[in-house]
């Protein structure tokens, strides 16, 4: 048994198949399966029932879950703790700086403030979250900008793991004049009438929030903006839809309204804390302390 088999198990307890487990924990599912089968075979009893459509947790799953957590809270405090005084013997600053990556929508500076505040008080330290864009976050986390970045669904790169610390719920952007403003929430079926807002660059946030939309029988034209001018010809005179995460903490952009997405259509996305490998970052802590303050769920 070894600290990468228990992070493996509360991956797959969160996001409900190892696919999904290994995409957060940076790793292949080939590796993530040999674990558990080796873990498993360890114990003696399955932890995991496997399903075409995912994994349930068996009650001996879920058991030792809720011990690993402990487990890995514990884990993750005495390795801040090591990495923490390795920075202050060598006069380096204690400052945690993340970069926050997401297409700019109005209002994001208050998100950024709430995690600043909620990261300082989960790891104990100083903590600055500055804006960086889809180009440069992974580059400037390698480059030792960041020590970790936030992102709306999952980046990839070599060396970089990624965890995820909850979800957030969709809404809808549009404009104040679009007949689609006048209903309280929009169901697939209203989105399916507008064509839909691509973020360039933003892949992260495009399979995450607009494709995730589309293999879920959203039929509407994608469409990629690369100026303010198309930006605005797109929302009032095309009347498109803008699909944007964090509708309580946004302001409607200039002429337009937000708009929740009906509960029966809404597809949560994942808010993902990445860093380096080796690089001793815990998402555990912080998720909770997200979800204490129902900033995440």
């Amino acid at each position: 048994m070894n600290i990468k088999q228990l992070r493996y198990v509360t991956a797959i307890l969160s996001t409900g198949s190892f696919s999904s487990a290994a995409a957060c924990e940076g790793v292949s599912v080939q590796a993530v399966s040999k674990a558990m089968s080796e873990l498993e075979n360890e114990i003696g009893d399955p932890l995991f029932i496997r399903t075409s459509s995912g994994v349930t947790p068996t009650p001996l799953g879920e058991a030792f879950g809720a011990r690993a957590n402990k487990v890995l809270t514990e884990f993750d405090a005495l390795e801040r703790f090591v990495h923490t005084r390795a920075r202050s013997a060598g006069g380096v600053s204690g400052r945690f700086v993340v970069g926050f990556c997401a297409p700019e929508f109005p209002g994001v500076e208050k998100f950024c403030a709430l995690i600043k505040t909620v990261t300082a008080r989960a790891l104990g330290c100083e903590t600055d979250v500055l804006l960086t864009d889809a180009k440069t976050c992974v580059d400037e986390l390698r480059a030792g900008r960041f020590c970790a970045l936030i992102t709306l669904g999952p980046v990839k790169g070599e060396g970089v793991v990624c965890g995820r610390l909850g979800t957030m719920m969709p809404a809808v952007v549009m404009a104040a004049e679009n007949p689609l403003a006048e209903k309280v929430e929009l169901t697939l079926e209203d989105i399916n009438t507008r064509p839909v807002l691509l973020y360039p660059g933003y892949e992260h946030f495009n399979d995450s929030v607009c494709r995730a939309y589309a293999s879920r029988g959203m039929t509407s034209e994608l469409v990629e903006i690369t100026s303010p001018e198309g930006l605005a010809e797109f929302i009032h005179d095309r009347q498109g839809l803008s699909l944007a995460v964090g509708g309580e903490f946004l302001s409607a952009y200039d002429g337009c309204v937000l708009r929740p997405i009906a509960a029966k259509d809404r597809i949560p996305v994942p808010i993902c804390l990445s860093s380096l490998s080796g690089a001793g970052v815990s998402y555990l802590e912080l998720s909770r302390a997200l979800a204490k303050m129902k900033i995440l769920f």
